[in-house]
């Protein structure tokens, strides 16, 4: 992390990207981190939809509250007891009801993708694939620092461009191997304990995975490197076998805790079109 912080490009654009930076190099937590310390209600699995949303609104204001003193110093969270059920509980439940009636992109199929017998525009039902992650670097310097931005791709896409340079993973649904949140978590995990400065949601397109991607922030927050432990051998061979690393990478906890809670910044690469309520949870689960 001290070559990172020594690259030349933060001279530059440290005070534009001032969050990202100490989070990446483990002197603040990363918002996920700060949400598992928002306690919601109690009852949020039998809450409606409206009421849901309705808690969410509250905890926001809770949770950009916290964020702020974390800024300014005022408050280490790391003395902070883990809500629970917390406001990262919430959002994966506002996005379980989401996937019913898909609304995460502006595309508004409002397709319930859980039973798989209809599909919208990105052609998923409510699995994830994972064509490759490893550590990128080709993104740009701050992002890539010096051991690279951990790439998560996700397969398919809202969009159909003809010139998309991606085609074979957001046009061909089936590429990679289906990967359950447990198992996205632990990519994220072995990432960045391998280093890297960013877990970087990317595809494809991450939006129509978005119930799955929070699912695995939550199970990050909550168990954090316990999570590998849990994997059964065949879950943690196949999230190996989409490791696309040509070099091997070492382990090590300098890289990755802010305190003894495991720590990375969140990246959400995307095309963008995506419906006010993404919006809204995003701005808790990214840093940048």
């Amino acid at each position: 992390m001290l070559n990172f912080s020594r690259l030349w490009i933060w001279k530059y654009i440290r005070d534009k990207l001032p969050w990202y930076y100490e989070v990446a190099i483990n002197r603040k937590p990363a918002k996920y981190l700060i949400a598992a310390r928002i306690p919601v209600n109690e009852k949020v699995t039998e809450l409606s939809e409206g009421e849901l949303w309705r808690e969410f609104d509250r905890a926001l204001k809770d949770f950009l509250e916290l964020w702020r003193r974390v800024r300014n110093n005022e408050v280490d969270i790391r003395s902070m007891p883990k809500a629970s059920p917390s406001l990262l509980d919430l959002i994966a439940e506002i996005t379980r009801r989401m996937i019913r009636h898909c609304e995460f992109c502006e595309w508004r199929c409002r397709v319930d993708r859980t039973g798989g017998k209809r599909l919208g525009v990105c052609m998923l039902d409510s699995t994830s694939r994972v064509s490759t992650y490893f550590h990128h670097l080709g993104e740009e310097l701050p992002l890539r620092g010096v051991m690279g931005s951990g790439t998560i791709f996700f397969t398919s896409c809202n969009f159909r461009c003809a010139f998309c340079q991606n085609a074979d993973i957001s046009r061909d649904r089936f590429n990679g191997i289906t990967m359950n949140p447990r198992q996205i978590a632990s990519s994220a995990i072995i990432l960045r304990l391998e280093g890297v400065h960013n877990i970087n949601w990317v595809g494809g397109e991450p939006t129509p995975h978005l119930h799955n991607i929070a699912e695995a922030i939550r199970l990050i927050a909550r168990d954090g490197i316990k999570v590998l432990d849990e994997l059964s051998e065949e879950e943690y061979d196949a999230v190996l076998s989409v490791k696309a690393d040509f070099i091997p990478y070492n382990f090590s906890r300098d890289w990755a805790f802010y305190g003894n809670e495991l720590n990375v910044p969140m990246l959400w690469n995307s095309n963008f079109y995506m419906t006010v309520e993404t919006t809204k949870l995003l701005r808790v689960l990214m840093d940048i």
